[in-house]
């Protein structure tokens, strides 16, 4: 078997990795890249081997899935172009006879029309290719990313989300889902949203962070005006602030996908808590480990 990895330097796609190094036999692994000479030394396997692929080079499509037999597509941020880019790339995949694409969707994507990942999910489907949706919640991994610095620095989460809830999974977890569904072998088609624990707004990630850093850590809930001025003015893209402002404050989760344990199912464990991944990380947290970068 030949699968296929797009976004195999980011977070996701390093989980991935990772899982099918563990987990793999005698399946070839593959990387999509944009510059196979720049990128190798950032690759997580040294030994798998490298395709020249770009989502903005439709011709780099055909010769990148040749004789592919499972894909696992990451959208890029930045692709918003789904019938110019995507449909490009499925018909190409359909040309070279792919048997399965393994896709990391969103949450609640059915209910949120407005994203690209739902525009993806469809075109998928029309494709015709036998295909495994991942709908993953919230990453709990976004707490020590682009919202380290102000929990860490400010004792405060500083995202527009009001009053609404959010599912949290740990990425590593749905890197391993994904690893699974591109080693088997049977080919059925489904969609699985990823989630662990119940919903909680971000009142409850501030206490939950106090509880673990013994300090208190607040939810500044800012209006979208101030928190677009504000990611502005600190030199982030427009259509990034707006992306996030929607994921935010306007994302819908339908209440039959807030409480489903698919998750433990595939893991055949309980997944990782938040109130867990908080208590693992919790030096990442302190004002000290920002002093030493």
């Amino acid at each position: 078997m030949n699968i296929l990895i797009t976004g195999a330097t980011g977070q996701v796609g390093r989980a991935v990795t990772q899982h099918l190094q563990r987990l793999s036999n005698h399946e070839h692994i593959y990387y999509a890249v944009r510059k196979p000479a720049l990128t190798r030394e950032e690759l997580p396997a040294k030994s798998w081997q490298i395709r020249q692929f770009d989502f903005e080079d439709t011709f780099s499509f055909e010769a990148a899935l040749e004789n592919i037999d499972h894909l696992f597509l990451l959208r890029p941020p930045s692709l918003t172009d789904v019938d110019g880019k995507v449909v490009p790339l499925l018909k190409a995949a359909k040309k070279t006879g792919l048997k399965r694409i393994v896709y990391l969707s969103i949450q609640g994507v059915d209910s949120n029309k407005w994203t690209p990942h739902y525009k993806i999910e469809q075109a998928i489907k029309r494709s015709g290719i036998p295909y495994i949706m991942l709908r993953p919640g919230f990453f709990m991994q976004n707490l020590v990313g682009p919202m380290l610095e102000d929990i860490r620095d400010r004792d405060r989460i500083f995202v527009p989300a009001g009053k609404n809830r959010f599912n949290f999974v740990d990425v590593d977890e749905v890197g391993e889902v994904a690893a699974r569904e591109l080693l088997r072998p049977q080919i059925e088609q489904d969609t699985h949203t990823l989630v662990a624990g119940s919903p909680v707004d971000f009142y409850r990630v501030a206490r939950m962070l106090s509880e673990v850093l013994g300090r208190k850590v607040k939810y500044r809930n800012p209006s979208l005006v101030y928190f677009a001025l504000h990611k502005l003015w600190k030199g982030e893209a427009a259509i990034f602030v707006f992306v996030m402002i929607m994921l935010y404050r306007f994302t819908t989760i339908p209440a039959e996908e807030r409480y489903t344990h698919r998750l433990q199912r595939l893991l055949q464990r309980p997944p990782k808590l938040l109130s867990t991944y908080i208590e693992e990380n919790a030096s990442a947290f302190q004002p000290e480990a920002g002093k030493q970068k």
